[in-house]
């Protein structure tokens, strides 16, 4: 089995729960001795790691078998790089819960995190996770002159329509090309466009899914 480390915990004197989410969904994992400096398992029991561990059916199990595939040494090295690449792993803890398509949502969350550019691929994995969990947007306009993007509605505002413009034109076509971009193509937004992107993912998490996510903050 592998999995993808989205939060620690020291767990009594040396030991360290790992929270881990698989391409079956989340398990807990007891890594003994990791937090001990000279312990082999220590490296591999990092938040932000992607490992191979055997596997049981259980969701509380001990680390067994360990192998380390990546550390994202390279995202662990840049504190921006370390800080989009925790929307990811905080979207995993707080938003995706049993009944889920876990396989694709793992793939998904590699694909985002080995991406060139880890900045708007954090934006581009919360925006694609709304599909699974029942709050997609609709950015497909129907013919009329689109002015805008209203949260509580999920989609655009048209010309004449009173909804309030939560995300202006620009950003639309924006928030457009993280959804439908493969995560390799996705070049860096400036930052105003950011700020504007990630305000409205925060509000529309907390209107649409009642979660806050703080890395957006």
């Amino acid at each position: 089995m592998e999995g993808l480390i989205y939060k620690t915990q020291p767990y009594q004197e040396h030991a360290r729960l790992l929270f881990v989410y698989t391409p079956v969904g989340k398990k807990t994992l007891l890594a003994q001795g990791a937090q001990k400096l000279n312990h082999p398992h220590r490296i591999l029991a990092q938040y932000l790691t992607h490992i191979a561990f055997k596997d049981r059916p259980k969701s509380f199990l001990t680390l067994m078998e360990p192998k380390l595939k990546n550390e994202f040494a390279n995202l662990k090295s840049d504190y921006a790089s370390t800080k989009s690449a925790a929307l990811i792993l905080e979207a995993i803890d707080k938003l995706i819960i049993e009944d889920q398509p876990h396989d694709m949502i793992f793939s998904e969350a590699l694909q985002a995190i080995s991406a060139p550019h880890i900045g708007p691929a954090g934006l581009s994995f919360v925006l694609k996770l709304f599909k699974p969990l029942g709050y997609a947007l609709d950015l497909q306009p129907d013919g009329r002159t689109v002015i805008g993007v209203n949260i509580e509605k999920g989609g655009l505002v048209y010309k004449g329509e009173s909804a309030v413009i939560d995300l202006d034109i620009k950003g639309a076509v924006e928030l457009l090309k993280l959804m439908m971009s493969p995560y390799e193509m996705l070049i860096p937004l400036d930052q105003p466009q950011t700020d504007q992107i990630k305000t409205f993912v925060l509000k529309y998490c907390q209107f649409h899914l009642q979660t806050t996510l703080k890395t957006l903050q």
